[in-house]
Parts: structure tokens; C-alpha cells; sequence
């Protein structure tokens, strides 16, 4: 799947395996609403009938129900009744168990990205860092977003796992709604400086400093996120809506 950053196409692939089968429109439609929920265009709480998606692709409810239940199974999308699909909200303990599996699975896949890297994927990420760090001196939310995401899948994609990628592909689906309310809510002006040092350990192939920075990433972000407060926290003895 193509990200578009400043109007170019950036260079990571879903991990649906590229040319493993011809596009079909399901599958058209699935990485449109995937790629709106990893930048947040699609918010927590938010609920759309599936006729309005129909509507909106300019096609049957199939392709729509097709795209929509690989979404609901990878918990980016919750199906109500009546056809209505709602982006889950996010509460502090799922922020924190989200946030334990992407330190683990995320930096793991940077040591082994630093291992294969070379010049040109360096570059390659250099320039989507420059886009990024723009858009934290304007205060561009939108644009922001975009260029941390396809900055990490970047990085991740030369790791060349078929285990992990898919997993953490997963996993930023379901935190791309909250974090865009989070950061369209405070801004970017407390947005880190880690890419750098992710970006310096790389160019040495230091495979133990380039974990450490990655890990340092996630960890100053989810710092911030935690001490603002802006989780769903459903009353004593309810369950949290989908």
C-alpha cells in the first residue's frame, strides 16, 4: 500500500503480501479505510452505516462488508447492529497493554532493520523525516502523522519480517484514531527528537543504539499521551463501549 506524503508516494507496502493476488475493489476499499484510520480521519467513538460507505466508494454493500469485516478482525472497527460500524474507543489500560506489545515487537524489528539497511533506505527515511519535522514546526497534525507512520514502516518493512510486520501493521490501526484526537487536541510542539537518533545509530549500523532510540520514541511519546489524559474511562461496572 502506498502512503502520500507532500505528494509523493512513500516507499512501504501493506503487509498484505504485494502481488500475491490482483487488487479487487474490497480490497481497494479496505486499504482507503485503513489508511483513514492510521491518521486518524476516522476518530474513536465515531459510528458509519455501511450504506454511507457505499455511498462514499460509489459501490454495492459487498466490496463494503468485504473491506469492513477484515477491519473488525483486526480490531480497527467494531461492528454494531444494523449495518453500523463504530471506531473503538481507547481506555488507559488498552493504551498501555498496546503500548507493551509495540515496545517489544516494534523496536525488535528495528535492531533487525539497522542489521540490513543501506544508503538509500537511510535517505529514503532522512527525507520523510525532514517532512515530519515541518510539520512539527507549523503544527500540521495531519501531515505529521503521515510522515512518523511511513517513517517507521519504512525502517520496519527492510527488516524483512513476515511475523512481526503484519502484527505491529495491526496494531497501529487500532491507535491511529486516538492519536490523531490526541495530538489535533495538544498539538506537536512537544513531538520528540528521536528520529534523529534513529536515524545517526542507523548510518553506523549500530544495531543496540538504533533499538534504544526507537525504543526512546515510543516510550517519550506514550509519556506525554499518559500524563494527558484523554482516555475513555467507562464508569464502575459498565464495559467500555466498541
Amino acid at each position: 500500500m502506498k502512503l502520500v506524503v507532500d505528494g509523493e508516494s512513500v516507499l512501504f507496502e501493506s503487509t498484505e503480501a504485494a502481488g500475491r493476488r490482483p487488487a479487487t475493489l474490497h480490497d481497494d476499499i479496505y486499504s482507503m479505510l485503513r489508511q483513514d484510520l492510521v491518521n486518524g480521519t476516522l476518530v474513536p467513538g465515531q459510528r458509519v452505516s455501511m450504506r454511507t460507505l457505499a455511498e462514499r466508494f460509489e459501490t454495492s454493500l459487498l466490496p463494503v462488508r468485504d473491506a469492513v469485516k477484515r477491519l473488525v478482525a483486526e480490531h480497527g472497527l467494531s461492528m454494531l447492529p444494523n449495518r453500523t460500524v463504530c471506531v473503538p474507543t481507547m481506555t488507559r489500560e488498552r493504551f498501555q497493554e498496546l503500548l507493551q506489545v509495540r515496545l517489544m515487537l516494534e523496536t525488535m524489528l528495528c535492531r533487525m532493520a539497522a542489521e540490513r539497511i543501506g544508503p538509500s533506505q537511510i535517505a529514503r527515511l532522512e527525507l520523510i523525516n525532514e517532512g515530519m519535522q515541518e510539520a512539527v514546526r507549523t503544527g500540521d497534525v495531519r501531515r505529521y502523522l503521515a510522515s512518523n507512520h511511513a517513517f517507521h514502516f519504512g525502517l520496519y518493512s527492510v527488516a524483512g519480517s513476515e511475523v512481526a510486520l503484519p502484527i505491529v501493521d495491526m496494531l497501529w490501526i487500532q491507535i491511529g484514531p486516538f492519536l490523531n484526537g490526541v495530538f489535533t487536541q495538544q498539538g506537536t510542539r512537544n513531538a520528540g527528537g528521536n528520529h534523529h537518533e534513529i536515524l545517526k545509530a542507523l548510518r553506523r549500523r549500530d544495531v543496540v543504539a538504533a533499538g534504544q532510540a526507537l525504543h526512546s520514541d515510543l516510550a517519550d511519546a506514550a509519556d506525554l499521551i499518559l500524563a494527558q489524559n484523554n482516555f475513555y474511562e467507562p464508569a464502575a461496572g459498565s464495559r467500555a463501549p466498541p
